[in-house]
């Protein structure tokens, strides 16, 4: 038996295995690190989204039409201690595509606004109509109107 062949000594292998370990570490601290901070950064995302939906309130104080047509022109009430803005309007669970004026336009506390419309659904008088105003935090006002 020839003692030629040699390994590695102990000192290099405990220093090989320490530096395994202590790289293996790090990268496991740092994935944690950002994993935690992401959803603590979700968190307080969505405590802030929560806490600004249960301030906010508004209401649709009129809807007017002229008899012809299907333009709309609505008027909205914020009475809630948070500023609004109208993201979306929907007649009868479809979507409004085409505004005049008032969407994505800022509605402080205690004032009116205007948003102007064409109704996506055919507006025929005496006939009643849904209308539901989506908030850009979610918030959603619904009102039965009839023309």
């Amino acid at each position: 038996m020839s003692l030629k062949r040699r390994g590695i000594s102990e000192i290099i292998s405990t220093i090989i295995i320490i530096l395994i370990v202590s790289i293996a570490g790090t990268y496991l601290f740092a994935y944690s690190t950002t994993f935690i901070q992401t959803e603590n950064d979700q968190y307080l995302r969505n405590n802030k989204l929560e806490l600004g939906q249960t301030q906010e309130r508004f209401t649709i104080s009129s809807i007017w039409w002229s008899g012809t047509g299907n333009f709309l022109n609505m008027t909205i009430y914020n009475f809630g201690q948070n500023d609004i803005e109208v993201s979306d309007v929907y007649v009868n669970g479809i979507r409004v595509s085409s505004y005049s004026y008032g969407k994505d336009t800022l509605i402080l506390t205690e004032e009116l606004l205007q948003v102007g419309f064409t109704s996506p659904v055919a507006v025929i008088g005496g006939s009643e109509y849904k209308i539901t105003v989506v908030s850009s935090r979610g918030v959603t006002e619904i009102i039965y109107w009839s023309a």
